[in-house]
Protein backbone atom coordinates (compact mmCIF):
# COMPACT_ATOMS: atom_id res chain seq x y z
CA UNK A 1 0.00 0.00 0.00
CA UNK A 2 1.37 3.28 -1.25
CA UNK A 3 -0.55 6.30 0.34
CA UNK A 4 -2.17 9.12 -1.65
CA UNK A 5 -1.29 12.15 0.57
CA UNK A 6 -0.79 13.07 4.26
CA UNK A 7 0.15 10.66 6.62
CA UNK A 8 -0.59 12.24 9.60
CA UNK A 9 -3.55 10.96 11.31
CA UNK A 10 -2.88 8.08 10.37
CA UNK A 11 -1.47 4.49 12.57
CA UNK A 12 -1.88 0.96 13.00
CA UNK A 13 -5.52 0.96 13.37
CA UNK A 14 -6.34 2.84 11.02
CA UNK A 15 -8.75 0.72 8.65
CA UNK A 16 -8.40 0.90 4.51
CA UNK A 17 -11.07 -0.17 2.75
CA UNK A 18 -11.02 -0.94 -0.80
CA UNK A 19 -13.48 0.88 -3.39
CA UNK A 20 -13.14 -2.47 -5.77
CA UNK A 21 -12.65 -0.73 -8.62
CA UNK A 22 -9.36 1.02 -10.28
CA UNK A 23 -8.07 4.85 -10.27
CA UNK A 24 -9.65 6.61 -13.42
CA UNK A 25 -9.40 9.85 -14.91
CA UNK A 26 -11.87 12.50 -16.36
CA UNK A 27 -11.97 13.15 -19.97
CA UNK A 28 -13.50 15.17 -22.44
CA UNK A 29 -12.90 18.46 -24.54
CA UNK A 30 -14.28 20.71 -21.17
CA UNK A 31 -10.04 19.79 -20.24
CA UNK A 32 -8.50 21.80 -22.96
CA UNK A 33 -7.13 25.23 -21.36
CA UNK A 34 -7.05 22.99 -17.84
CA UNK A 35 -4.61 22.64 -15.02
CA UNK A 36 -4.91 19.27 -12.95
CA UNK A 37 -3.33 17.27 -10.09
CA UNK A 38 -2.09 13.65 -10.56
CA UNK A 39 -5.65 12.72 -9.45
CA UNK A 40 -7.63 14.65 -12.12
CA UNK A 41 -8.64 17.28 -9.57
CA UNK A 42 -8.45 21.00 -11.28
CA UNK A 43 -5.28 23.26 -10.05
CA UNK A 44 -6.44 26.18 -11.16
CA UNK A 45 -9.35 27.50 -8.93
CA UNK A 46 -12.22 26.57 -10.92
CA UNK A 47 -14.36 23.39 -10.89
CA UNK A 48 -14.43 20.81 -14.16
CA UNK A 49 -17.71 21.86 -16.07
CA UNK A 50 -19.97 18.46 -16.55
CA UNK A 51 -21.26 19.86 -19.95
CA UNK A 52 -17.40 19.40 -20.79
CA UNK A 53 -16.20 15.67 -19.14
CA UNK A 54 -17.52 12.74 -20.84
CA UNK A 55 -16.29 10.28 -19.47
CA UNK A 56 -13.57 8.70 -18.01
CA UNK A 57 -10.71 6.95 -18.75
CA UNK A 58 -8.26 4.01 -16.57
CA UNK A 59 -5.05 5.38 -15.37
CA UNK A 60 -3.47 1.94 -15.20
CA UNK A 61 -4.40 1.40 -19.24
CA UNK A 62 -2.67 -1.22 -21.25
CA UNK A 63 -1.04 -0.39 -24.80
CA UNK A 64 -2.80 -1.05 -27.48
CA UNK A 65 -2.09 -4.19 -29.91
CA UNK A 66 0.75 -4.00 -32.22
CA UNK A 67 -2.05 -4.87 -35.35
CA UNK A 68 -4.33 -2.48 -34.47
CA UNK A 69 -2.18 0.38 -34.88
CA UNK A 70 -1.64 2.28 -38.35
CA UNK A 71 1.20 2.92 -40.03
CA UNK A 72 3.27 6.00 -39.58
CA UNK A 73 3.50 8.00 -42.69
CA UNK A 74 2.92 11.78 -42.16
CA UNK A 75 5.61 14.06 -40.79
CA UNK A 76 4.90 16.74 -37.88
CA UNK A 77 5.55 20.25 -37.73
CA UNK A 78 7.24 20.93 -34.01
CA UNK A 79 7.97 24.40 -35.19
CA UNK A 80 11.72 24.28 -34.25
CA UNK A 81 13.62 24.37 -37.77
CA UNK A 82 16.89 22.18 -36.39
CA UNK A 83 14.33 19.33 -35.61
CA UNK A 84 11.50 19.96 -38.84
CA UNK A 85 14.40 20.50 -41.19
CA UNK A 86 17.52 17.76 -40.41
CA UNK A 87 15.50 15.49 -37.67
CA UNK A 88 12.30 15.01 -39.13
CA UNK A 89 9.33 14.02 -36.84
CA UNK A 90 6.56 12.05 -37.66
CA UNK A 91 2.80 11.87 -36.35
CA UNK A 92 2.98 9.31 -33.77
CA UNK A 93 6.43 8.76 -33.08
CA UNK A 94 8.47 8.77 -29.48
CA UNK A 95 11.29 11.03 -29.01
CA UNK A 96 13.68 11.52 -25.79
CA UNK A 97 15.29 15.12 -25.24
CA UNK A 98 18.29 13.77 -23.47
CA UNK A 99 20.63 16.42 -21.78
CA UNK A 100 22.15 17.81 -18.15
CA UNK A 101 20.74 20.63 -16.48
CA UNK A 102 20.65 24.17 -17.42
CA UNK A 103 20.90 23.41 -21.14
CA UNK A 104 17.40 24.35 -22.11
CA UNK A 105 15.28 20.72 -22.08
CA UNK A 106 12.09 22.84 -20.44
CA UNK A 107 12.34 25.82 -22.98
CA UNK A 108 12.79 23.70 -26.01
CA UNK A 109 9.14 21.24 -25.00
CA UNK A 110 7.72 24.74 -24.21
CA UNK A 111 8.15 25.83 -27.89
CA UNK A 112 7.41 22.35 -29.26
CA UNK A 113 3.87 22.76 -27.60
CA UNK A 114 3.38 26.45 -28.63
CA UNK A 115 4.26 25.79 -32.58
CA UNK A 116 3.38 22.36 -32.86
CA UNK A 117 0.52 21.38 -35.61
CA UNK A 118 -0.82 18.74 -33.61
CA UNK A 119 -4.77 19.32 -32.92
CA UNK A 120 -4.45 18.83 -28.80
CA UNK A 121 -1.03 18.76 -26.29
CA UNK A 122 -1.08 16.99 -23.30
CA UNK A 123 2.05 18.69 -21.02
CA UNK A 124 2.81 16.54 -17.82
CA UNK A 125 4.99 18.29 -15.25
CA UNK A 126 6.34 15.82 -13.06
CA UNK A 127 8.52 16.53 -10.31
CA UNK A 128 9.12 20.59 -11.20
CA UNK A 129 9.73 23.16 -8.63
CA UNK A 130 6.59 24.56 -7.82
CA UNK A 131 7.78 28.45 -9.10
CA UNK A 132 8.41 26.79 -12.20
CA UNK A 133 4.79 26.02 -13.18
CA UNK A 134 3.85 29.19 -12.91
CA UNK A 135 6.12 30.32 -15.06
CA UNK A 136 6.11 27.61 -17.82
CA UNK A 137 2.43 28.41 -17.98
CA UNK A 138 2.55 32.16 -18.29
CA UNK A 139 5.43 32.60 -19.72
CA UNK A 140 6.77 29.53 -21.88
CA UNK A 141 3.25 28.31 -22.98
CA UNK A 142 1.48 31.58 -23.34
CA UNK A 143 -2.87 32.14 -23.39
CA UNK A 144 -2.42 31.32 -27.03
CA UNK A 145 -0.92 27.97 -26.13
CA UNK A 146 -3.12 27.32 -23.22
CA UNK A 147 -6.27 26.93 -25.34
CA UNK A 148 -5.77 23.91 -26.50
CA UNK A 149 -3.11 22.60 -24.11
CA UNK A 150 -3.53 20.44 -20.97
CA UNK A 151 -1.14 20.52 -18.37
CA UNK A 152 -0.85 17.73 -15.57
CA UNK A 153 0.83 18.56 -12.37
CA UNK A 154 2.75 16.94 -9.73
CA UNK A 155 5.65 19.27 -7.94
CA UNK A 156 8.46 17.53 -6.19
CA UNK A 157 7.03 18.07 -2.64
CA UNK A 158 4.29 15.51 -3.58
CA UNK A 159 4.21 11.60 -2.59
CA UNK A 160 6.30 9.77 -5.12
CA UNK A 161 3.06 7.57 -5.79
CA UNK A 162 1.38 11.16 -7.43
CA UNK A 163 4.52 11.99 -9.26
CA UNK A 164 4.39 8.30 -10.54
CA UNK A 165 0.37 8.73 -11.29
CA UNK A 166 1.14 11.96 -13.30
CA UNK A 167 2.87 10.28 -15.76
CA UNK A 168 -0.09 7.71 -15.84
CA UNK A 169 -2.74 10.53 -16.17
CA UNK A 170 -1.77 12.24 -18.95
CA UNK A 171 -0.67 9.94 -21.27
CA UNK A 172 -4.45 8.79 -20.33
CA UNK A 173 -5.77 11.93 -21.31
CA UNK A 174 -3.88 11.78 -24.88
CA UNK A 175 -5.45 8.41 -25.40
CA UNK A 176 -8.65 9.46 -24.94
CA UNK A 177 -8.08 12.42 -27.42
CA UNK A 178 -6.28 9.80 -29.94
CA UNK A 179 -9.32 7.68 -29.45
CA UNK A 180 -11.39 10.79 -30.65
CA UNK A 181 -9.03 10.85 -33.99
CA UNK A 182 -7.03 13.67 -32.98
CA UNK A 183 -3.07 13.97 -33.61
CA UNK A 184 -2.03 14.70 -30.17
CA UNK A 185 1.18 16.29 -28.67
CA UNK A 186 2.11 14.17 -25.49
CA UNK A 187 4.94 16.17 -23.97
CA UNK A 188 6.69 14.86 -20.15
CA UNK A 189 8.90 16.91 -18.33
CA UNK A 190 10.61 14.98 -17.16
CA UNK A 191 10.88 11.11 -17.58
CA UNK A 192 13.98 11.05 -15.15
CA UNK A 193 12.01 12.51 -12.31
CA UNK A 194 9.49 9.91 -12.91
CA UNK A 195 11.90 6.94 -12.50
CA UNK A 196 13.30 8.44 -9.21
CA UNK A 197 9.94 8.50 -7.75
CA UNK A 198 9.27 5.00 -9.24
CA UNK A 199 12.60 3.98 -7.64
CA UNK A 200 11.14 5.66 -4.29
CA UNK A 201 8.00 3.23 -4.02
CA UNK A 202 10.14 0.41 -4.89
CA UNK A 203 12.45 0.61 -2.56
CA UNK A 204 10.09 1.62 0.35
CA UNK A 205 8.34 -1.95 -0.84
CA UNK A 206 11.42 -3.96 0.13
CA UNK A 207 12.73 -4.15 -3.69
CA UNK A 208 16.61 -4.95 -3.97
CA UNK A 209 18.26 -2.30 -5.36
CA UNK A 210 20.32 -3.08 -8.98
CA UNK A 211 21.44 -0.54 -11.56
CA UNK A 212 22.49 2.54 -9.98
CA UNK A 213 20.23 1.89 -7.25
CA UNK A 214 16.95 1.61 -9.62
CA UNK A 215 14.62 -1.54 -8.29
CA UNK A 216 13.84 -3.84 -11.17
CA UNK A 217 10.29 -3.05 -11.62
CA UNK A 218 11.28 0.05 -13.11
CA UNK A 219 12.45 -1.63 -16.34
CA UNK A 220 9.31 -3.01 -16.34
CA UNK A 221 7.05 -0.05 -16.26
CA UNK A 222 8.96 2.18 -18.60
CA UNK A 223 7.96 0.18 -21.69
CA UNK A 224 4.43 -0.27 -20.54
CA UNK A 225 4.25 3.56 -20.19
CA UNK A 226 6.08 4.37 -23.24
CA UNK A 227 4.06 2.16 -25.71
CA UNK A 228 1.14 3.43 -24.87
CA UNK A 229 1.92 6.49 -26.84
CA UNK A 230 2.30 6.44 -30.37
CA UNK A 231 -0.29 5.93 -33.38
CA UNK A 232 -3.94 4.24 -33.23
CA UNK A 233 -6.36 3.00 -35.38
CA UNK A 234 -7.44 7.06 -36.43
CA UNK A 235 -5.37 9.25 -34.23
CA UNK A 236 -2.08 9.50 -32.98
CA UNK A 237 0.43 10.25 -30.04
CA UNK A 238 3.25 11.71 -30.77
CA UNK A 239 5.54 11.67 -27.20
CA UNK A 240 8.46 13.67 -25.97
CA UNK A 241 10.09 13.12 -23.09
CA UNK A 242 12.86 15.38 -21.49
CA UNK A 243 15.29 12.77 -19.57
CA UNK A 244 18.26 14.62 -17.77
CA UNK A 245 21.25 13.17 -18.01
CA UNK A 246 24.77 12.70 -15.50
CA UNK A 247 27.58 13.82 -17.23
CA UNK A 248 27.81 12.47 -21.12
CA UNK A 249 25.12 9.69 -19.79
CA UNK A 250 27.41 6.76 -20.87
CA UNK A 251 26.65 5.24 -17.30
CA UNK A 252 23.27 6.80 -17.03
CA UNK A 253 20.51 3.46 -16.58
CA UNK A 254 17.48 5.13 -16.68
CA UNK A 255 18.76 7.37 -19.78
CA UNK A 256 20.15 4.31 -21.73
CA UNK A 257 16.97 2.61 -21.27
CA UNK A 258 14.65 4.82 -22.74
CA UNK A 259 17.07 5.56 -25.45
CA UNK A 260 16.79 1.88 -26.30
CA UNK A 261 13.17 2.59 -26.46
CA UNK A 262 12.26 5.42 -27.91
CA UNK A 263 11.83 6.36 -32.14
CA UNK A 264 14.50 8.77 -31.46
CA UNK A 265 16.69 11.21 -29.47
CA UNK A 266 17.72 14.97 -29.36
CA UNK A 267 20.67 15.85 -27.59
CA UNK A 268 20.89 18.89 -26.07
CA UNK A 269 24.94 19.84 -26.20
CA UNK A 270 26.45 22.00 -22.80
CA UNK A 271 28.76 23.26 -24.80
CA UNK A 272 26.04 25.29 -27.18
CA UNK A 273 24.36 26.17 -24.58
CA UNK A 274 27.33 27.66 -22.80
CA UNK A 275 28.04 29.74 -25.75
CA UNK A 276 24.03 30.94 -25.45
CA UNK A 277 23.09 28.88 -28.41
CA UNK A 278 19.57 28.36 -27.80
CA UNK A 279 18.18 25.27 -28.71
CA UNK A 280 21.05 23.59 -28.55
CA UNK A 281 20.81 20.61 -30.16
CA UNK A 282 23.61 18.50 -31.12
CA UNK A 283 22.27 17.21 -34.73
CA UNK A 284 25.06 14.96 -35.25
CA UNK A 285 24.73 13.10 -32.18
CA UNK A 286 20.54 13.37 -32.33
CA UNK A 287 18.86 10.87 -34.23
CA UNK A 288 15.48 10.57 -35.57
CA UNK A 289 14.38 6.69 -36.58
CA UNK A 290 11.47 6.99 -38.18
CA UNK A 291 12.83 10.43 -40.76
CA UNK A 292 12.89 8.03 -43.44
CA UNK A 293 9.61 7.12 -43.60
CA UNK A 294 8.25 10.72 -43.71
CA UNK A 295 10.25 12.50 -45.77
CA UNK A 296 11.05 11.95 -49.68
CA UNK A 297 14.63 10.81 -50.74
CA UNK A 298 15.83 13.89 -52.18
Amino acid sequence: LVPLGDLTGLSSLTEVVATGKEQLVPVGPGLLGRVISALGEPLDGEPLSPDGIVGSYPVNAYPPSPLERSLISEPIQLGIRALDGLLTCARGQRVGIFGEPGVGKSILLSDIVSGTDADVAVVALVGERGREVREFLEHQLGPEGRQRAIVVVATSDRPAIERVKAAYVATSIAEYFRDQGKHVLLAMDNITRFARAQREIGLASGEPPTRRGFPSSLFAVLPRLLERSGPGRVGSITSLYSVLLEGDGTLDPVAEEIQALLDGHVFLSNELAQRNHFPAIDVLRSRSRLMDAVVPPV
